[in-house]
């Protein structure tokens, strides 16, 4: 006779599996609490940190902790947690269909930077609509994704907050009911007026979300590989901009920088950059991947591009167009100064910072985080370099000073900055070194 094996969990079917529509894992987690009439922290300390074998997981379902719940925000994604809780969820239930809750299909394809969201967002028409007609209220996966932040159905903004409480709500949480804030349990639709998404933004918005939930609906594909892309852009450039990157970069509003690493494959583009690239090239992210750029006419798109800049001074300031840019130069990795932008954007700095002072701070704000962050990276391995020199020396049985070390290194001037300086010193303390009356700066 064959082994019947029974669920310990209800086997309650995910939602639009193989949809853009598809139920995301932690709404499931959420459901199937909800379904057995226990509490997500109930499920996840009695049954799931269990299953999953860890001890740090363990010691904070114990001691009250919130590890898992801190880590929820990738479970939606394609990360070792995610893949682990699909496996101990299909081990209760006994599916074997719950990685389609996830983004794993798409691993090859775009990297996690800036592609899943901090916090919960949700369309508060489509939990309205769910309610009121008695259908089961669930979470879809499309709704976790950072550039998602319209419903399609209902020409509205997803919303970040529950405007009984106005809370921001975690992904997951230990009291959490399909439908409802987790802090004050109220329904999580929208009582006043909503905000109304003008035509431009429209337009964006209605391109990314139809991109992203046909992304979502197709099966796993060989063409969602960072291979691919890399090979479309150079085909893209060779056959429409004659094998001129410069053209190409200025065409999409990227630096040139940026789409070299991307056609080298190098660098890989977020979900944001792979949706720019498609809407200048007035195509769909699957046509994109998919399609011979040969014989293709993007002249009059070209053309547009390439005004002569003289008129382009003239001419009307497009108001939207360039905030709409300034959005793009938002999400360029690496990020770039606002003089960069200028020159991307062909209006002068002062214009933008007079019409969009807060976009252009956070543009400069963020490049300027980014040097500093460049610039403590270049002094960790630059006093790595010093240590390594400095313990080479110090084992042959020679005074590590500070020319010995430059010397040894072959990098003049290594000990300049005052910071490296400090460093060296603070070296000759821990060995317990001191320096002797007489000896000269370049003698220690």
């Amino acid at each position: 006779m064959n082994q019947i094996h029974r669920s310990i969990l209800y086997n309650i079917d995910p939602i639009g599996i193989e949809t853009g529509l598809v139920e995301s894992l932690s709404s499931y987690l959420i459901r199937i609490s909800y379904e057995h009439n226990i509490q997500v922290g109930h499920l996840v300390n009695k049954l799931v940190v269990p299953e999953m074998h860890k001890d740090y997981l363990a010691r904070s379902s114990i001691y009250g902790g919130n590890s898992f719940y801190e880590g929820a925000k990738t479970i939606n994604g394609y990360t070792n947690n995610s893949i682990e809780l699909v496996c101990v969820l299909e081990r209760l239930t006994t599916r074997r269909d719950l990685l389609n809750l996830t983004l794993l299909k798409l691993k090859d394809l775009v990297p996690l930077r800036n592609l899943l969201k901090e916090t919960f967002s949700w369309c508060p028409e489509c939990i309205k609509k769910w309610n009121v007609e008695h259908k089961i209220i669930y979470y879809p996966l499309i709704w976790y994704l950072k550039p998602i932040k319209i419903c399609i159905e209902h020409k509205c903004y997803l919303i970040e907050k529950c405007t009984s409480c106005t809370k921001k709500i975690d992904i997951l949480r230990r009291k959490m009911i399909p439908g409802h804030c987790p802090n004050c349990f109220n329904l999580l639709i929208q009582d006043q007026l909503r905000k109304e998404i003008n035509q431009q933004e429209w337009q964006w918005h209605s391109f990314v979300y139809r991109n992203i939930e046909s992304l979502i609906g197709l099966k796993p594909s060989e063409i969602f590989t960072q291979e691919n892309i890399s090979n479309q852009l150079n085909d893209i450039n060779n056959n429409l901009f004659s094998d001129n990157i410069n053209s190409f970069a200025k065409f999409l509003s990227i630096p040139k920088s940026t789409l070299r690493a991307w056609a080298k494959s190098e660098n890989i583009p977020t979900l944001d950059g792979l949706l720019i690239i498609c809407y200048k090239l007035e195509t769909t992210i699957f046509d994109f991947l998919t399609k011979s750029w040969e014989n293709i006419d993007l002249n009059h798109q070209i053309e547009k591009k390439n005004i002569n800049k003289d008129k382009a001074i003239r001419r009307k300031l497009d108001l939207t167009s360039i905030e709409s840019r300034l959005k793009e130069a938002l999400i360029y990795e690496p990020p770039i100064s606002m003089a960069s932008t200028a020159r991307i954007i062909e209006h002068d700095k002062r214009i933008l910072y007079s019409n969009f002072p807060d976009y252009c701070k956070q543009i400069s704000k963020r490049y300027k985080e980014y040097i500093n962050q460049k610039s403590k990276q270049r002094i960790e391995e630059l006093k790595k370099e010093i240590e390594k020199a400095f313990y080479y020396l110090v084992n042959e049985g020679i005074y590590p000073s500070s020319e010995k070390i430059q010397n040894k290194s072959n990098k003049k001037g290594l000990l300049k900055e005052r910071i490296l300086q400090e460093y060296w010193k603070d070296l000759l303390a821990q060995e317990n070194f001191y320096r002797r009356k007489g000896r000269s700066s370049n003698d220690e």
